[in-house]
């Protein structure tokens, strides 16, 4: 139960006569708690029970909310309710001491907003809570944070209109202007607050802390909401808190506002589709967005979600009726124009931006520019800054976080950073503009090359043919360091590759498309690896380079062959063949060779496959090299294995075997094995396969391939499940578990499954099993 109203004397005027009238009406009406009339009426209990206090004039809007809560006509109380005006002359009732008209300052909300209804709802529901609770004692903090473009005010000025009926002493608002040259500093706003609060202008005081004290003492007895828009940190509106709980405070800011005590903030992030189309159809016309939902869909996309930009595209297509929303979004389509183009009337995203980056120091907006206009990728670490602004590590971490604090820069989780792709166009434009030509890009290039030459390293000691050094201070000193590097940026690598060949850097996009590949092969990345590999191929050409080129195209069509695109593969090989041939480059020949075999054989053309593989065979005798004899002799097997004739596949892959063994490649042997295994599974023969996966586990093990010695326990738990060692399965399952799962292999989870099913689990038939590892 709620605590008993104080009794009135409907004697003493009309203010406390319709008071009385309205409890009255809320005892006739079964149920009606102030608690239970709140959810209906929504507006706060405390608001409801104030108005039947006597001891203040409600607001319209409230009466007519009580008497529905209560079952009554809203009609009839809304003509009380004017008639208490005239008696009382119009002068709304005291609820503190009050010399001056009551200020209501708030802007109008716009007529077209659109989205923000999960945010409204939240800070609407916090502040109404907040009001009931009978022993708060500070007042109500709303922080709205969050970069330029978002619409932070637009929404502080929707939510103060939906909270104003709450707080009839008034409501404020000022521009604090924290962020361009005309801010507005603590002790200006006070004085602008206690002249409208009512104090006399001769009695403000000129001591900051006398004013801060007066400020306070206005606000004591009064219930007042106050909007501080666009300041510039918490240091600018601690002195504008309230002292006492009647009031709630909304405050913007670009900064984070995370230091404000016992604010409750939310950051504002750019619309979702849906809010962006609703925006659209509000600004440009129902009609109009509805008519071409792909364009619009793009626009919006265009817009980076933004309010402010889609505001501004709303209000073009509005002011052109002529244009279809197809137009607008041709014209966007060009990155290098797109800034200017959202401009409509005083609406100006570039001035919005300028605004937050004109309050950075001299460091923070060197960091803002060069990742804007030379770092292509997703998401980026300290080190990507470093390198950019030839500065340490820790010194770009810190201008990172002021970045992030500023609403410019964006952090995704611990240690990484994202920027908003219009901010991003925005920190080119800044670029362009400031700086002088250097060597940020290839410094970034370089690191990203070398570092990734070092993790393959660790990954695939043989694979490298090519000449990339490895950066001898690499970050990266382990297999799973190596694999957790590649998984954090193999989609920034595939970018650096396009940005490298598009600034005419062909030899670090060529150098790191090869660097990088050996994991694309490792991790089954083929979509990866050819894109990369076609960039690659044809920054090689550029550069003039017929056996780098050469090497990338026999690379390139491993990716294809995978990606069931055998007939670009075999072209690409074929042209690798000639120039091998023309060269007398032996080793590239048998490599070429052996590529097109695989080829081939996924083309179904087994013969073709055979004499290409026995070509390469016969050259790698010739020239004397038993490792590409091993190679020839593998695609000898793959071949019969393509044909059925596992047998014969074995007694090559054996005799492959043997050659690794004389020239002591254990990365060879283990290789072997496992294909090995993978034949005798075709063939349905699971101990062979067994015998040859612990004889691959036991080289990985030697050689420290974590991953793929994980990898052959989950085999050879497989098989001893379906073989009916349960135990044996579970042994190999728990031991291959957490290595896959540190090193970061979606395999971990099929290994978890199986440990989960266990031997409730009926072992599968003895037969044909799938080739190759998942990855």
């Amino acid at each position: 139960m709620g605590r008993p109203e104080q009794p009135i004397d409907p004697g003493r005027g009309p203010l406390e006569q319709f008071a009385q009238r309205l409890r009255e009406l809320r005892a006739a009406a079964p149920g009606s708690t102030y608690r239970a009339m709140a959810a209906r009426a929504h507006y706060s209990a405390s608001t409801l029970a104030r108005a039947a206090s006597g001891r203040e004039m409600p607001s319209l809007e409230v009466v007519q909310a009580y008497a529905s809560a209560c079952g009554a006509d809203p009609e009839a109380w809304t003509r009380r309710w004017h008639r208490l005006q005239r008696d009382v002359t119009g002068a709304p009732a005291r609820s503190g001491p009050r010399a001056a008209p009551l200020p209501y300052q708030l802007p109008a909300d716009l007529p077209d907003f659109a989205g923000r209804e999960a945010e409204t709802a939240m800070l609407l529901d916090t502040v109404l809570d907040a009001l009931d609770e009978p022993d708060r004692r500070s007042p109500i903090v709303i922080g709205i944070t969050g970069g330029p473009g978002l619409g932070k005010t637009t929404f502080a000025v929707h939510l103060a209109q939906r909270l104003a009926p709450e707080f009839p002493d008034g409501q404020l608002f000022i521009n604090m202007r924290g962020f361009d040259e005309r801010r507005l500093a603590p002790e200006t706003v006070l004085r602008q607050c206690v002249r409208t609060l009512g104090h006399p202008d001769e009695r403000v005081p000129a001591d900051f802390d006398e004013l801060a004290s007066a400020y306070r003492s206005l606000l004591r007895h009064r219930r007042c909401l106050l909007v501080f828009d666009n300041a510039r940190g918490e240091a600018d509106l601690r002195p504008l808190l309230p002292g006492t709980p009647g009031c709630v405070v909304i405050a913007t800011s670009r900064g984070s506002l995370v230091g404000l005590e016992g604010a409750q903030t939310l950051r504002l992030e750019p619309f979702s589709p849906a809010e962006s189309l609703e925006l659209l159809a509000r600004t440009a016309g129902a009609v109009r967005v509805a008519a071409e939902p792909v364009a619009a869909a793009e626009l919006a996309e265009q817009c980076g979600n933004l309010p402010l930009a889609l505001r501004i595209a709303g209000a073009r297509l509005a002011s052109r009726p002529q244009w279809k929303v197809g137009t607008l979004t041709e014209r966007f389509r060009d990155e290098r124009r797109r800034l200017s183009e959202l401009e409509a009337g005083d609406l100006q995203l570039m001035e919005a931006f300028s605004m937050s980056y004109r309050a950075l120091e001299a460091g923070e907006r060197l960091v803002f520019r060069r990742l804007g206009a030379l770092f292509p990728g997703l998401d980026f670490g300290p080190l990507v800054a470093a390198r950019l602004a030839g500065i340490p590590e820790a010194d770009a971490e810190d201008r990172l976080e002021t970045l992030v604090d500023a609403n410019l820069v964006e952090s995704p989780g611990p240690g990484r950073y994202q920027m908003h792709d219009l901010l991003r166009l925005y920190a080119a434009t800044r670029w362009i503009a400031e700086d002088e030509p250097d060597d940020a890009a290839r410094r970034l290039l370089a690191w990203y090359t070398g570092t990734a030459a070092a993790a393959t390293r660790l990954l695939m000691p043989d694979w490298f043919g090519l000449d990339v050094p490895a950066l001898p201070d690499a970050s990266v000193t382990t297999a799973r360091d190596a694999l957790h590097w590649y998984e954090r940026e193999r989609h920034n690598i595939n970018a650096l590759v396009r940005f490298a060949a598009d600034a005419g850097e062909h030899d670090y996009a060529w150098r790191l498309a090869y660097a990088a590949g050996g994991h694309c092969v490792l991790m089954r990345h083929w979509q990866s690896y050819a894109s990369s590999g076609e960039t690659a191929l044809a920054s090689a050409k550029r550069t003039g380079d017929a056996g780098v080129a050469a090497a990338l195209a026999v690379n390139l069509a491993e990716a294809y062959t995978e990606l069931r695109r055998p007939d670009e593969a075999v072209a690409l090989l074929e042209d690798a063949v000639a120039h091998y041939e023309g060269v007398r480059d032996a080793a590239g020949l048998v490599q070429a060779l052996c590529g097109l075999s695989h080829a081939c054989v996924r083309r179904g053309r087994v013969d073709e496959a055979l004499e290409h593989a026995r070509r390469a065979y016969d050259n790698a005798e010739r020239a004397g090299t038993p490792w590409g004899e091993g190679s020839s002799l593998c695609a000898i097997g793959r071949a019969y294995a393509g044909e059925g004739r596992f047998e014969m596949a074995l007694k090559m892959f054996r005799a492959a075997l043997d050659r690794s063994e004389v020239i002591g490649n254990r990365w060879a042997q283990m290789r072997s094995f496992q294909v090995i295994a993978e034949t005798c599974l075709e063939m349905g023969d699971h101990r062979r396969a067994a015998d040859a996966y612990g004889s691959a586990l036991a080289l990985a093990g030697e050689i420290g391939d974590q991953l793929s010695e994980g990898r052959f326990r989950y085999r050879l738990g497989n098989l001893r499940f379906d073989l009916g060692d349960f135990a044996g399965a579970r042994e190999e399952w728990r031991t291959a578990e957490p290595v896959l799962a540190a090193l970061g292999d979606p395999l971990a989870t099929a290994v978890r499954r199986r440990l989960a099913e266990g031997a409730a689990r009926v072992p599968r038939p003895v037969g044909r099993h799938p080739r190759r590892l998942p990855a």
